[in-house]
């Protein structure tokens, strides 16, 4: 991950792809620890279920800064 700010002017559009692609990244990252909690609450396929059901939902939004 890029801790690095942006150093260039840029639109709301860009912003907000951005944070989309951010968020995604943490959706893709391993929580070893939310993991373990689901696998002792029995309800692991069911959180990735659902994981993979949300990266798509966000990589199907449109940015509505947008034209």
């Amino acid at each position: 991950m890029d801790m690095n700010s942006i150093g260039i002017k840029e639109t709301v559009a860009d912003k907000w792809d951005r944070a989309r692609s951010l968020f995604l990244e943490s959706l893709y990252k391993p929580d070893n620890e939310l993991r373990a909690c689901s696998h002792n609450q029995k309800c692991y396929n069911e959180l990735m279920e659902l994981r993979e059901d949300i990266i798509t939902t966000v990589k199907q939004l449109n940015n509505p800064h947008k034209d």
